[in-house]
């Protein structure tokens, strides 16, 4: 399950903060009569989203490395392999 739901959690944890900075904001205004009380929250947990999106782009970037060198070393085998038939 975690497999399939951790792509999205940077989707997920940019619209909670925008939900967040929404009820934040209706709420400052009925309470305080100013503007714009999420946005202080909206800017401060703004690096998250951008540290989630970089781990995601981090952790598939890992992968493809990976699999392009176990392609390679296959490649490489069935060479040798190829070679010393013929």
């Amino acid at each position: 399950m975690r497999e399939k739901l951790s792509p999205w959690l940077p989707a997920i944890l940019c619209g909670a903060l925008s939900l967040i900075t929404v009820i934040a904001d209706i709420f400052g205004r009925f309470a305080t009569g100013t503007a714009n009380v999420g946005l202080t929250t909206f800017i401060c947990f703004l690096p998250c989203c951008f540290l989630h999106v970089g781990v995601m782009l981090k952790t598939l970037k890992d992968e493809n490395r990976e699999l392009k060198r176990r392609l390679d070393a296959m490649l490489h085998k069935e060479d040798n392999v190829g070679n010393k038939a013929a």
